[in-house]
Order: structure tokens, then sequence, then C-alpha cells
């Protein structure tokens, strides 16, 4: 009766977040989340000699087109303190691809989808017309829930250099179906090419309060600075990243330790490979760049994401993303008709 209850709970945030999320991308006329962004174009190319097991999908040497976007969750502002993203599509095609990652700032995201709908209520409720999050719904969310304060505050980067200076993480589980035939979970990051310094990372008073998040007052760059930069920067020389993967093998019985978004794998364990080197040598043009639509549903028999359909579940969240990401979609693609239709009347 209990696994019943979580179910139906599960469905019913689902709708809920569904629904809010749907409600964003129309009235953002676009993407719900990550509004603003730029892209680029390149390739992917599995290394040599992998130190992973031999797999179907990343097989050595292989190359890839390759598509990236990066973002900020919420404000245009860049300098502001927010969760940067970068998403890449293993594609040249808006849409269709084999294989999508998702990643952001940040190791650790929700426990369940019932904490991604506390935090989204809390943002939604935490904002003013015009302002950026204020110290209302977000700052006694935070304070009520410490845990998640700290994740929330490891996802935060305080106006970075470069797009191309920062780490980001896939957080969520995935399968890892090697050719031996044993069963392994599989996690994403991407790293910049000289592996240095994670850029805009906070601390301080920003680590206390993260929901301050306003840009600093002595700050005077434009808004739109790090997209510039990364414009720029391509038009001088390619961006390389290396993506890289940890595995962790499957266990009989209880897997929260696998499964938990609460606490990182061991790096005695799971210790990071690299998988491949992503080299972007164009920026994509503006309305390329929002033609993109990423979802962590599309991907091969031998990966895929690992789902949970009950409320407290922590893989709640993949199960919910792959289906507000597909809606998010379906309403983006009618308000671009629309458009279209107006300008042409």
């Amino acid at each position: 009766m209990k696994k019943i209850w979580e179910t139906i709970l599960f469905f019913f945030y689902l709708i809920a977040a569904a629904l809010l999320f749907m409600l964003a991308a129309f009235k953002n006329k676009g993407r719900a989340t990550h509004k603003y962004g730029v892209g680029g174009a390149g390739t992917l190319k599995v290394i040599e000699r992998p130190e992973f097991p031999e797999h179907e999908f990343w097989q050595a040497g292989k190359v890839f087109p390759l598509q990236i976007r990066h973002g900020a969750v919420t404000f245009e502002d860049d300098a502001a303190m927010d969760l940067r993203s970068a998403s890449l599509k293993l594609s040249d095609r808006p849409e269709e691809s084999p294989l999508d990652l998702i990643m952001n700032t940040g190791p650790r995201t929700f426990r369940d989808i019932i904490e991604f709908w506390n935090f989204t209520l809390a943002s939604v409720r935490g904002r003013k017309d015009n302002e950026p999050v204020s110290s209302k719904g977000l700052e006694a969310y935070c304070q009520s829930e410490p845990i998640f304060k700290e994740i929330f505050a490891e996802t935060l980067r305080r106006a970075p250099d470069s797009f191309s200076q920062m780490y980001y993480d896939s957080k969520l589980v995935n399968y890892f179906k090697a050719k031996d035939g044993k069963l392994r979970y599989v996690k994403y990051r991407l790293i910049p090419e000289n592996r240095g310094v994670d850029s805009g990372y906070i601390s301080g008073e920003d680590w206390e309060k993260p929901w301050l998040q306003k840009r600093r007052i002595d700050e005077k760059r434009p808004i739109d600075y790090l997209r510039q930069e990364y414009i720029e920067r391509l038009s001088q020389k390619s961006i390389i990243f290396h993506l890289q993967l940890r595995l962790h093998e499957d266990i009989q019985g209880d897997k929260s330790q696998i499964f938990t978004q609460e606490q990182e794998w061991s790096e005695e364990t799971s210790p990071w490979l690299d998988l491949a080197t992503v080299t972007i040598d164009r920026a994509l043009s503006f309305e390329e760049t929002e033609k993109l639509s990423f979802n962590i549903g599309r991907q091969p028999d031998s990966l895929g994401a690992v789902e949970g359909f009950t409320a407290h579940d922590p893989n709640s969240v993949n199960a919910a993303r792959i289906r507000i990401y597909g809606l998010s979609l379906a309403v983006r693609r009618f308000t671009y008709k629309q458009s279209g239709k107006s300008k042409k009347e």
C-alpha cells in the first residue's frame, strides 16, 4: 500500500512540475529555464585508449558531430551568482540525436522529485517582478534544509571568467552496459582543457547566503559579458574540453549509496576517467542556438537513464526531467509557430 501511495504522490508532483514548466515556457516564449545562453559546434572524439570497459557506443577513436549550449538557469545577467550549464548534443541537427548530455555546475542535485518541486516553488515564491530571487521563499527553504543549502551553494558560480573554464557534472545516474555483459552505472563531467581551477566557485558570504544572487555593486562588466567572451574566444581559436566518466559496479540489495544525490561516489572505487576530447571550433548563431533542444531521454540502448516512479526515489528526478523536457519542448514549438504566424501577419 505504501508503494502505491508513493507512486500516486510521484505522479502528483510530476504533473504539478510539468504544468509549472509548461507555463514558464509559454510565458518566456521559449525555454522554461536556462533562457539566456550561447552555443557552439564542433566534434567529440573518444580517446584512443580508454581505461573503461569496452562499450558499443563509446568506441575507441570514434568521432561524433557535436553541438553545445551554455547558459544560466535563472538570470540574464552573467555577473549574477547562478548555476551554469553545458548541454551536449552528439548531432548536427537541432533535435534528433543518439545522445544528449545535460550537465550543470556542482556535483550534486535534488534528493528526489519532492525536493525538486519544493525548490522550484520556493524560487517562484521568492521572485518579484523585474528582480532576481529575493530572500523570502528561497532563503526560508535553504534554512529549513541545511543539506540542500550546501548542495545548492555548490552549484552556484559568481561572475566566472569564461564558460570554457568551469566544471560541469551530469549528476543523475545512467546505465552503462558494457560489452562484457556486466551492468554498471555512469556519471559524466566536462572539464576545461587545462584541467585547472573551476572559475567563479563561491565562498564566504556567498556560501553562507546563496539566495542573495544579484551582481555585486562594484561589478562593471555588461550583463552578457560571458556570452560575448565565448563568441570572441571562438573567433580566435577552438575551445577544448575533456569529457570524463566515472563508473559504479552494480550491487545486490540496497542501491541507495549508488543513487543518492546527497553524497558523491568514492574516488577510490569510482575514479574519473577520460572519455573523449570535445573540440568547439565555431560559434552558433542566435537562431541556431535557440533551435537546439536537449533531453536526457535521448540515449542509445547501451546507456539510458535510470528511472524511478515513487516520490522518494532519487531516480524520480530522472523520470520527471525526461517527461518535463518533452512537454516544455512541445510548448516551445507552439510558441515559435505562433510567433512565425504573427510576423507573417
